[in-house]
Formats: structure tokens, sequence, C-alpha cells
């Protein structure tokens, strides 16, 4: 009797050790890629998404767009702004990302923290935040903003909350 007890519990090992062995160990888990970099995770090039692209409009002209990306297969989202002409000055623009669960603001993230690439600096014509998670009951949205030489917001854009 104790054998075979025995013998069942090596296959029931045996067995459970092969699920988890196939499981997919690289996929994301709760909230395992908050305020992480959607490019060098590798979550900007799997299943990715773009929400919304909201369109930046400065005395009339298109001048960029501000969108909220993301990634299926990492349940992530972030935000991107691409402006179609370097920036003139140093601190030209930003870009946030706010995750929500449900009505309630549960974290934020721009281009100036970590996970993101920077502000918008002289020369430069885009930006990103770092990651943070999306999959329900989460949802996000980007919202970007355009400041003069001496700080003051001038221009901003949001996308909507997906």
């Amino acid at each position: 009797m104790m054998k075979k007890l025995f013998n069942i519990g090596i296959v029931f090992t045996i067995i459970m050790g092969l699920f988890f062995a196939i499981a997919p160990i690289d996929k994301a888990s709760a909230l395992s890629y908050d305020y992480t970099d959607p490019y060098s995770t590798g979550c900007a090039y799997k299943s990715p998404i773009t929400y919304e692209t909201e369109y930046i409009y400065k005395n009339g002209v298109k001048i960029g767009y501000v969108q909220l990306k993301g990634s299926a297969y990492c349940h992530t989202a972030w935000g991107y702004l691409k402006f179609y002409s370097a920036a003139p000055y140093d601190y030209y623009a930003n870009v946030w990302i706010d995750s929500y669960n449900g009505t309630t603001k549960r974290g934020f993230a721009s281009c100036a923290n970590s996970g993101g690439n920077g502000w918008i600096m002289k020369g430069q014509t885009s930006c990103y935040t770092a990651q943070l998670w999306d999959k329900d009951p989460y949802n996000a949205l980007a919202k970007a903003g355009i400041y003069s030489s001496s700080g003051a917001l001038i221009q901003s854009a949001n996308t909507g909350r997906y």
C-alpha cells in the first residue's frame, strides 16, 4: 500500500513539474512591469497596440501627436509623444501616463521618470514613459504638455482612457 501511494506521489510530482515547465515564464503577472522601460523589457515589440492618437496643434498647425500605446502580451500601457520638428529648446515637452483602478488613480509616470527616456530636449522629437500594468480592471490615459522656454505650460493634449 505504501509503495502504491509513493508511486502516485511521484506521478503527481512529475505531472505538476511538467505543467509548470511548459507554462510561459516571461508572461507578466500581477504588476510586475510597473515603472519599467517598455523597450528594454521587450513589451513594445510583443503584441503592440496603439489605443489612441491625439494630434497636437499650435496656432492651428498640427505639430505632433500623443499616443497611448500598449502591449497585449505584457498587459501594459505607456505614453508616447512625437513632434514633426525638433524641439527649439530644452525641456520643451513631456508626456505622462495615468493609471486607474476603476475611478481611483493608482499611479503615474512621465518621460522624466525611471523607465522613460527623458524630457524632449533641444533637437529631439520624441519621448516615452515607463509602462504601467493595464489589464482589467486597470486602464490608463496619456497626456502631453508643451512648455515655454520659461517653463509655463502653453499647450496640452490627452488621449481617452483604455
